[in-house]
Order: structure tokens, then C-alpha cells, then sequence
């Protein structure tokens, strides 16, 4: 702060000479060129209050098939199996106060430009434990969500995620108890909150209006209905004395919905006269759908294990879903639009998952990744079951994904990353799933960071 001080006097006082210089007005006195100080110090400590960060992944990917869909990023063009793009370009401001913070992220790719975050954190100035976060932030369920894609292993998150959270942030409010380090029960923190349910748009990652066909509606921040989503979050992380074992454990609770648009709703599967299990559309005769709400409620658990030993850092990470789901009959993805007038709704029981093995070589520069994630749309039903008919289609097929990868940290700022995805369907008698799809990918990003 000292040579702050001499830096902002010499600066004042060159500046009047030079005036006077000019035939400008004499120097001021000593008192005026105090102040002209302080009110330049007060704007430098101002300018301390904010922080600006980023990072840039640019990759190379490679399909199996040209025109493979895939959720590492977006489908691929139905002429080419590989490309370069810049998955992610950020860029952060942080403004940092006593009680609160402001923070305004931006994402520019080749494909646009979106907003990534814009909210504000109020905190209570007496404990300092409890907050509210009210804009556009990431969702509080699981940890999958709540960690960096900076800092991420894999090039993506899991398909779950992408498919039931799609773009992971969206606009709402939500209130936190996370306690300060050395009171009682840190390492604790609950989020609890409404939100739109819609999520946010992010160009060129797949389709960005996941609605019923038809739909000509808005989406990203714009929200089609009255029903606001609750999600809450619960996790606890500690550490050893030494601080070479970390571990922690949290669940996670969504409910929530969106209006349906008509009485075309099928919420059970019965079993025909040949054997065949069916989808049975809902009784309409004494129950009237239209209006209501699609039931989308999910709930989550997650854990990891991270030790420092001689062979490096280990870490075993995971989290597994189940719930209910509202979707078409060719998709599951939650709607960022209103649905179409015509389209029925299928409700389905739902599993995922996904889990990490991470190996820190040594005190090396290098890592090596082993990810296994699957997603069960519907977990009354197997492969046999599926014959493209009495709804039973594509929106029905489980995946499952195993991932290998190698990172390697050049410094703080730089880090390397090669990945190779492979992914499973279920195979099925239906059209274009009558056979294990090739759509594994590989990723080779490089990532700055400032």
C-alpha cells in the first residue's frame, strides 16, 4: 500500500506540473493534492473488490460416424465425424463486498455468445452462515453440476445431467447455510431454492428448444409456465488433521414439473395378450390432464474419497439418480419450451448415474482418468421389450459410457487433456437401434486459464 501511495503522489504531482507547464493555473497547495490522493487510493481499494478470471478450451474431436449425436458438445454436422471448436470461452467478474458479491460470467464460442451467470449473494452480516443467491447460478443438485468445467476430469458432465438439467444453470433464488471454518458444523452446507425449470440456452450443444414437436416457443431464460421447480442440496466435506484424506457424502431433492398441454398422457406400462409389455395412456375419463402437472422428480446421493499417499492422489467419485420423468416418446430431455398441443407425454421411472477413478501419478504433472456413467429412461422395461411399437421407441433405450482419459498439468494456468468416450445402446427392434450405434468420441482439448 506504501508504494501505492508514492506511485498515485508522483502521478498527481506530475500532472500539475504540467498544466503549469501549459500556462494552466498554479500548482494547489498541499491539502488539495491530499485529497486528489486519497480520492485515487479510494478507487484503487475499490478496484480491489474485483476479480476477473477465465478460460478458454479449445479442442479437436474425432466420431466414429459422420453425423454422430453425442453429448460431448453437440451433434456433429451429418457430413463430418471431426472438427475443432471452442467448447468453452469464459470470462468472470467477481465484485466482492463485505456482505455480499456480484458476479457476471459471459461464454463466447464460435457458435455465439451466451450469459453463463448474472447474480447476486447477499450475507448475513451477524454469522456470516446464511446467504441468498438470487439470478441466473447453477442449480444446487449434486455435485456434478456445482464443479467447474475448468477443473473437471472429463471433457463433459454426465448424460444425465445434460439431459435432466440441461446447461446445469438457470434463473431462480435460493437461500444457503454454509458455516465459516472453526464454527460449528463446517463442512456442512444446505441450498434450498426456486427456480424456472427451463434452464438456460447454450448455442450449438445439442438442441436447444427441447420441446414437442412443433413448438415454435422461446426458450433459455424465458419461462412458459406458472410451476417453479424446488430443488434443495445437502452436503458435508472434511478432511484429516494432515489434510491427506478427504472425503464427503451430500443427497440432493428435485420436484418440479411443466403443464401439459392435453390429455394424452401415459403413466403405466401393462403386458398384451401376446406377452408384450405396453404403454397404456391414462384414464381420461375420470381424470382430465390438461392443465396439470408433468411430474418431474428426481432425487440424487453422491459421495467421494480422495487419499495423498507414495503413488500420487486418489480420488473415487460418484453419484447415482432415480425418479420420475416426463418426456415425449422419443425423448426424455427436460423441456426448455412449451410443449406442443398435439404431442402425448409419457411419465417413466428413471435411473443414472456415474463414477470416477482418478489416479494423481506420483507428485507428476500427470493423471489418468476412468470414468463409467449410464442413463435407464425407463426402468420397467428391458432391450426385448422395445419393438418400436405401443410407444415403445428410441425415448426408452439406456446407455451406458465408459470413458478413459489422460490429463497433464503444465501449470496453473495450462492444462492438457485426452479423452476417449465410448458409448453403448441398448439394441432394439427399433428402427436405427438395431445395432450398437457408433458414436464413441475422442477429445483432445488444451485449456487456458487465467
Amino acid at each position: 500500500m506504501k508504494s501505492i501511495s508514492i506511485l498515485v503522489f508522483v502521478l498527481v504531482s506530475f500532472q500539475y506540473k504540467a498544466q503549469d507547464a501549459n500556462n494552466q493555473p498554479p500548482a494547489p497547495t498541499n491539502d488539495s493534492l491530499n485529497k486528489s490522493i486519497q480520492s485515487v487510493k479510494k478507487e484503487i481499494e475499490l478496484l480491489k473488490n474485483l476479480k476477473v478470471n477465465g478460460w478458454i478450451q479449445a479442442q479437436y474431436q474425432y466420431a466414429d460416424t459422420a453425423g454422430a449425436k453425442n453429448f460431448d458438445g453437440g451433434d456433429f454436422p451429418g457430413a463430418s465425424n471431426q472438427r475443432f471448436m471452442i467448447r468453452r470461452g469464459r470470462i468472470k467478474f467477481t465484485y466482492t463486498q463485505k456482505n455480499s458479491l456480484y458476479v457476471f460470467q459471459l461464454n463466447a464460442t464460435e457458435r455465439g455468445v451466451n450469459i453463463a451467470d448474472v447474480y447476486g449473494k447477499v450475507i448475513d452480516p451477524w454469522k456470516h452462515a446464511f446467504s441468498l443467491t438470487a439470478g441466473v447460478q447453477n442449480r444446487p443438485f449434486g455435485y456434478d453440476i456445482q464443479m467447474s468445467s475448468a477443473d473437471r476430469e472429463s471433457p463433459e458432465r454426465a448424460r444425465w445431467t445434460q439431459n435432466f438439467l440441461p446447461n446445469e444453470r438457470d434463473l431462480g433464488a435460493m437461500i444457503t447455510f454454509q458455516p465459516q471454518k472453526g464454527k460449528t458444523l463446517y463442512g456442512l452446507k444446505v441450498d434450498a431454492g426456486f427456480f424456472n425449470g427451463t434452464g438456460i440456452a447454450v448455442p450449438g450443444t445439442g438442441t436447444p428448444t427441447l420441446a414437442a414437436s412443433g413448438t415454435t416457443g422461446l426458450n433459455g431464460f424465458t419461462d412458459f409456465d406458472s410451476y417453479k421447480d424446488f430443488i434443495a442440496h445437502l452436503v458435508y466435506y472434511n478432511a484429516s488433521k494432515n489434510g491427506k484424506i478427504k472425503y464427503g457424502i451430500g443427497a440432493s431433492h428435485y420436484n418440479g414439473g411443466f403443464v401439459l398441454q392435453n390429455n394424452k398422457v401415459y403413466n403405466s406400462i401393462t403386458t398384451d395378450t401376446m406377452g408384450n409389455k405396453i404403454w397404456t395412456i391414462a384414464d381420461t375419463v375420470n381424470h382430465s390432464y390438461k392443465n396439470k402437472k408433468a411430474p418431474r422428480v428426481y432425487y440424487g446421493v453422491e459421495a467421494f474419497f480422495s487419499v495423498n499417499s507414495v503413488i500420487g492422489t486418489t480420488t473415487i467419485r460418484g453419484e447415482y439418480f432415480t425418479g420420475t420423468q416426463t418426456g415425449r416418446d422419443v425423448d426424455t430431455r427436460s423441456p426448455q419450451a412449451l410443449p406442443s398441443a398435439t404431442d402425448a407425454m409419457f411419465i417413466r421411472n428413471f435411473s443414472g448415474g456415474y463414477a470416477y477413478f482418478i489416479q494423481r501419478i506420483g507428485k507428476s504433472k500427470h493423471e489418468l482418468v476412468f470414468k463409467y456413467e449410464w442413463l435407464d429412461p425407463n426402468t420397467k422395461i428391458s432391450a426385448s421389450d422395445l419393438n418400436g411399437k405401443n410407444g415403445m421407441k428410441q425415448g426408452e433405450i439406456k446407455y451406458t459410457m465408459m470413458g478413459v482419459g489422460y490429463n497433464f498439468y503444465l501449470d496453473t494456468n495450462i492444462k492438457f487433456m485426452l479423452f476417449y468416450n465410448m458409448v453403448s445402446n441398448e439394441v432394439a427392434q427399433i428402427k436405427g437401434f438395431t445395432y450398437d450405434l457408433k458414436d464413441n468420441i475422442f477429445t483432445a482439448r488444451l485449456q487456458y486459464r487465467f
